[in-house]
């Protein structure tokens, strides 16, 4: 093991390029080198802390180095396969590579190993339902609220799974919890108010719902949108 630490303290030291070739535009900055400097001191002295290797991605992550960052993480659990935040940090960036099957891989590990974390649970539920695995992502975002009944983000996501499955009635719910809830999710009010333009009934409530949209959050998107759906209301 003190020949692979020697080797990977190496490649720190070097730092890893993402795009090939040691240009000065891919080298990684001084504080980078720096900072990784640091760090490959104390991996030659434990060469199997999955912690270090763990540090060692967080800091490629803060300077874009995605790839590196991925691998160091995968040394991490390979050194201890029982560390969701290493998971989780997988799961996170192979979900900005837009690898889905790795990205649910690696959630699914993060919830193994902290049953009791929400925000796994909601991240596993998105990736489902992006997946289009929507009966599972509505368990994902169920285990997420029994743990957090206030996850306001998870309340939102489930209602936007319910709407997708068909659920209509499930769905306006949920929506309806995420704004009381909290009052100031945007997204929430958004799909809300989709939802019951698209169905057609109660158009009092979708009325008052775009009124607040307009005297809370202007100016924004939600707003302009807000002002943009009264004038049809209006005009029809």
């Amino acid at each position: 093991m003190k020949r692979l630490a020697s080797l990977v303290v190496a490649v720190i030291l070097s730092g890893c390029g993402e795009n090939g070739g040691d240009t000065a535009q891919n080298r990684p900055t001084d504080r980078m080198h720096h900072d990784l400097a640091k760090v490959s001191g104390e991996l030659k002295q434990q060469p199997n802390s999955p912690l270090l290797y763990f540090e060692i991605g967080q800091i490629y992550e803060r300077y874009g180095l995605i790839d590196s960052a991925l691998a160091s993480y995968d040394h991490s659990v390979l050194l201890h396969e029982a560390f969701p935040e290493a998971h989780q940090r997988r799961g996170d960036l192979h979900f900005h590579k837009q690898n889905l099957e790795l990205s649910a891989a690696a959630y699914e590990q993060a919830a193994r190993f902290a049953p009791n974390a929400p925000q796994v649970h909601n991240n596993l539920g998105f990736v489902y339902r992006r997946q289009n695995r929507l009966d599972e992502a509505i368990g994902a975002y169920e285990r997420a609220l029994a743990l957090d009944s206030l996850m306001v983000e998870a309340i939102n996501n489930l209602g936007q799974v319910y709407r997708e499955s068909g659920d209509i009635s499930s769905a306006i719910r949920s929506f309806r919890r995420a704004i009381s809830v909290d009052a100031d999710f945007r997204q929430a009010y958004v799909n809300l108010t989709k939802m019951l333009a698209e169905e057609g009934e109660q158009a009092q409530e979708e009325r008052d719902l775009l009124e607040q949209m307009v005297s809370r959050f202007d100016p924004s998107r939600e707003a302009d949108y807000a002002r943009s759906r009264l004038a049809e209301l209006d005009g029809e």
